[in-house]
């Protein structure tokens, strides 16, 4: 430890020492409670001494590694989670600052950020949805790290400028005819990733991973893998979207699928020619609505969701209007 800082903590037990002499603090003089403010600076300088050797200490990269090691099952998840950091990296070597030294006000002006930042891909802002699950993230990592060491804080708790929840908007499952009008309109790849996920079922961070294996696709979905046949007219469509068979949504990532998707659909909702701006999620519903209608078998629909147990699939059936 060096002089200044010897100096420092002999200073403050000399100076609690006086305190602990003092009589109740309405009492003080004008002397004593000038000690105490003294006292008080001391204190201050002291603690930001400690916190800054503590947080020399503490290896960022070694850290960052452990907690995405452990962010959860699905590799989704973890990939979502790193760029969700590698972004709060980005701004804060932008702005000269230390992640691990980051201070809510500053957590508050890289929430902003994200707010207007804009896709490469599509030129549009982030949603906010996307905002809060990249401000998730951030926040885990720094919760998961005060656990470990005491002396790095959450800047991101109690934030404000994260975008507000909003009410969660009634499910919609598109009809046969909506379907085709989509099917219809949507650029090639789109319409490709659609009629998958519309008569498949798959969730839209399935189709990265889809790639065939033998006479059949293999795909990955929610930590788990499973197998799917391709129809012909799938085929097709990836086909006359030039996209190639053994790997077609290859090197794009769940995220610019849904916003692509989105942006298309969009423009035929306000364009009143379907009746509600669907997700890519909503071609699931479309699918699992379509299975249960062929035999009310929920085993057979339990399977084709790649669910875990039929109890999920049954509350899920309700979910989007199914009456069992």
């Amino acid at each position: 430890m060096n002089e200044l800082a010897i100096r420092t903590e002999s200073d403050i037990k000399e100076m609690a020492a006086v305190l602990a002499t003092f009589p109740d603090p309405a009492k003080w003089t004008r002397e004593q409670k000038a000690q105490a403010v003294q006292f008080a600076a001391l204190l201050e300088t002291a603690q930001k001494m400690i916190s800054v050797k503590t947080l020399a200490g503490i290896d960022w990269e070694k850290e960052k590694a452990v907690f995405l090691a452990n962010a959860g099952q699905s590799e989704h998840t973890r990939r979502g989670y790193k760029n969700a950091i590698a972004r709060l990296e980005v701004w804060a070597a932008r702005h000269n600052v230390n992640p691990l030294e980051l201070t809510p006000a500053q957590a508050d002006d890289f929430i902003y950020s994200l707010r207007t930042e804009k896709s490469e891909k599509t030129g549009l802002e982030n949603s906010p949805a996307t905002v809060r699950i990249a401000t998730a993230a951030a926040s885990s990592l720094y919760t998961f790290m005060h656990r470990r060491h005491n002396a790095v804080e959450n800047p991101f708790r109690g934030s404000k400028a994260r975008p507000k929840e909003k009410a969660v908007r009634e499910l919609a499952v598109p009809s046969k005819e909506e379907l085709k009008i989509i099917l219809k309109e949507l650029p090639a790849p789109e319409a490709a990733a659609v009629s998958i996920m519309a008569g498949l079922g798959l969730r839209a961070g399935a189709l990265p991973t889809l790639e065939k294996s033998g006479e059949r696709y293999k795909a990955r979905s929610k930590g788990k893998s499973f197998y799917v046949d391709l129809a012909p007219d799938m085929i097709k469509r990836l086909t006359r979207a030039a996209l190639p068979l053994r790997a077609p949504f290859a090197g794009k990532t769940a995220n610019s699928i849904e916003l692509i998707v989105a942006y298309h659909i969009k423009k035929l909702y306000q364009a009143g020619k379907i009746g509600a701006a669907y997700s890519c999620h909503d071609f699931r519903h479309f699918a699992a609505v379509r299975e249960y209608g062929k035999d009310h078998d929920i085993k057979r629909v339990r399977d084709f969701l790649n669910h875990s147990s039929i109890s999920i699939t049954e509350r899920y059936l309700r979910s989007i209007g199914v009456n069992l």
